[in-house]
């Protein structure tokens, strides 16, 4: 014990000292900052534990995706040689259906919010189609339809087909911006609802591919004999860019929201081909076969909605809502040419636009 006065003993025998002013003041500022520190490390290091939110992440969706094609209308059966003849069968009439594909995603973020993903899209075996029955006066448009052999004029029948497939993949890196969940005295409104765990944003940057293969095919059938001469066409585009793009998500106890969106502006490289149009009543050629290719400038544009109902720490169910965009490539269909002469069949028609929209559901696991 210190050599200090006695300032006084107590009835119980206590003795008790009087600190001098000077040492005094140096134990309050000492004693007052240890306070200080303890206080933020309090306040600070569960904020720093509720923002954590590094781990790997992995993520399956079923999409189920309709189509819609900004082409041109070009018509591919009409009713009767006369000028004035309607357009029974045109592009635009042939619609797709909703087509299921699936959508894949894994990624890992470390403690200080960096993180990487790749991911998949892929809807195949798009297909529609649309036809005609007449008493043998379907045909071909003009001039193509003029030439001397008989195959694409006086049919019966008339059927067109449109098949495509789309795939996409992309790797990206992302910095995470947590906030620190639960805050009663937040001045940001979600924090302060009951049950609410993190919310987060990504800020992404990558590479993005976009191919897209498809054929048409347009069939013209003549009461007798009834053998379909065709007339056939394959188109193939594939978009290379650079991705940029957020991703936000909102967690509360068993729910979770989460939406992206990303756009990319791409190097486009665009190609078709047309088979030979052979006259299947006498075996002519009606027109030979030719192919091209071009590049150009494309644009992707991705974003969705999702709700997830998080089944335990790590899995979680999955449905939301999803809009694709795609510009700048060539449609299969917007090749057909109905020009007499070879050169007709060497021309490429790009620089179309592709948009799918439809629902996700699927899985997820977070660990």
């Amino acid at each position: 014990m210190p050599n200090l006065p006695v300032e006084a003993i107590n009835p119980l025998g206590v003795r008790r000292y009087a600190m001098p002013v000077q040492q005094s003041r140096f134990f309050v500022r000492r004693n007052g900052t240890c306070a200080g520190v303890l206080s933020l490390l309090c306040a600070v290091l569960p904020a720093l534990a509720q923002a954590d939110d590094s781990g790997t992440y992995a993520v399956f969706d079923t999409v189920f995706f309709q189509r819609w094609n900004r082409a041109a209308d070009q018509p591919l059966v009409f009713d009767g040689a006369a000028a004035d003849a309607p357009a029974v069968v045109s592009v635009r009439d042939m619609h797709f259906p909703v087509q299921p594909g699936i959508r894949l995603f894994v990624g890992d973020v470390d403690d200080c919010g960096r993180g990487w993903e790749v991911g998949y899209l892929g809807v195949w075996g798009m297909f529609a189609d649309a036809e005609a029955t007449r008493s043998g006066t379907l045909r071909a448009p003009d001039p193509l339809a003029l030439q001397p052999n008989t195959g694409l004029n006086d049919a019966s029948f008339a059927r067109a087909t449109y098949a495509s497939t789309l795939n996409s993949a992309e790797a990206n890196v992302f910095l995470r911006d947590a906030d620190t969940g639960y805050d009663q005295r937040s001045g940001r409104p979600w924090q302060r609802c009951e049950g609410y765990v993190l919310g987060r944003v990504d800020w992404l940057a990558g590479f993005r591919w976009v191919g897209l293969d498809e054929s048409a095919t347009v069939s013209y059938v003549p009461a007798a004999p009834p053998v379909p001469t065709t007339y056939g066409v394959q188109s193939s585009s594939n978009l290379f860019g650079v991705q940029v793009g957020a991703r936000g998500r909102m967690e509360w106890e068993r729910w979770a929201v989460e939406g992206w969106a990303k756009t990319a502006l791409a190097g486009a490289e665009r190609s078709q081909s047309q088979a030979p149009i052979v006259d299947a009543v006498d075996g002519g050629l009606i027109r030979s076969g030719g192919a091209s290719r071009d590049g150009g400038v494309g644009f992707i544009g991705d974003m969705t909605a999702s709700v997830i109902y998080k089944l335990s720490d790590t899995w979680g169910l999955r449905a939301g809502y999803n809009l694709l965009w795609i510009s700048g490539v060539a449609l299969a269909p917007d090749q057909f040419t109905f020009a007499a002469l070879p050169a007709g069949s060497t021309a490429i028609s790009a620089n179309s636009t592709a948009f799918l929209h439809g629902a996700n559901l699927g899985l997820e696991a977070r660990w």
